[in-house]
């Protein structure tokens, strides 16, 4: 092993196993991320809670995540559709420090139930076909903005509910990543001040973002590399298993 994370792993009390589950869901978490704009969280945070706990592991894959793909949300921002966006951002601004306190005083296994059985309704009315065509109004979006906020704070988990609400509607798959990428651009600024105010941003946080950030950088290039060659229909198909798996594996964990 690399004597310097070595070293990290001893400051920060990781033995060597744990610590390869962290990496290997940094690679294939990146690579998710990169592809579809969104999912790093769903397949990431189930492994950072068993092995960090929710106070560590929020915060540090919530921060990483912002500071390298902050990139690719200043590019996605030249194309999203940016009405339902602001909204969603106004909707989160407000929700993000309630869910952050929910986090540090509620039992997380009993938020992930109801959140994992929550988007598993979802999910199965996506997968029914249904799709809305009608559009939906600014205070409404601002309250999905709202729910996607809180859960993001709680449990890093905003993805779910911001790709169910685009993946129903009409747009495709390219302006469905941007505004999902420009979207998480914002609010990770917002949830950085709020873990920073919430007194969550340990020397353990930031050793643990440095160890993952290279592994999860890499992979979120390749993963926007691929991106290129998917179809409509895959790109779909990705996010509505990757939402299932996430509501799955939380109730299992």
């Amino acid at each position: 092993m690399v004597p310097v994370v070595a070293d990290w792993l001893a400051l920060i009390d990781l033995r060597p196993l744990p610590a390869a589950l962290l990496f290997g869901a940094a690679v294939l978490g990146g690579l998710v991320r990169g592809f579809s704009g969104f999912g790093a969280a769903m397949v990431m945070m189930p492994v950072l809670i068993a092995v960090l706990g929710p106070l560590a592991a929020v915060p540090t894959l919530s921060v990483m995540d912002s500071i390298l793909t902050m990139p690719m949300a200043v590019r996605a921002a030249r194309h999203c559709h940016w009405r339902p966006v602001i909204a969603l951002v106004v909707g989160s601004m407000v929700a993000i420090p309630l869910g952050i306190w929910a986090l540090i005083i509620l039992d997380p296994m009993l938020i992930r139930w109801i959140v994992s059985g929550f988007v598993l309704l979802a999910v199965i009315l996506l997968a029914s076909g249904w799709r809305y065509s009608k559009p939906v109004s600014l205070p409404s979006t601002a309250i999905i903005g709202g729910a996607a906020g809180f859960c993001g704070g709680l449990i890093s988990l905003a993805g779910p509910i911001i790709v169910i609400f685009w993946l129903a509607g009409q747009i495709n798959a390219s302006r469905t990543r941007n505004n999902i990428l420009t979207y998480f651009g914002f609010t990770g600024i917002i949830s950085f001040l709020a873990y920073l105010a919430g007194d969550l941003m340990s020397a353990r946080v930031w050793i643990l973002i440095l160890m993952l950030a290279p592994v999860y950088g890499v992979s979120l290039y390749l993963g926007a590399r691929l991106f290129k060659f998917a179809s409509e229909q895959t790109y779909r198909r990705l996010a509505l298993g990757l939402i299932s798996l996430v509501a799955i594996s939380s109730l299992v964990l």
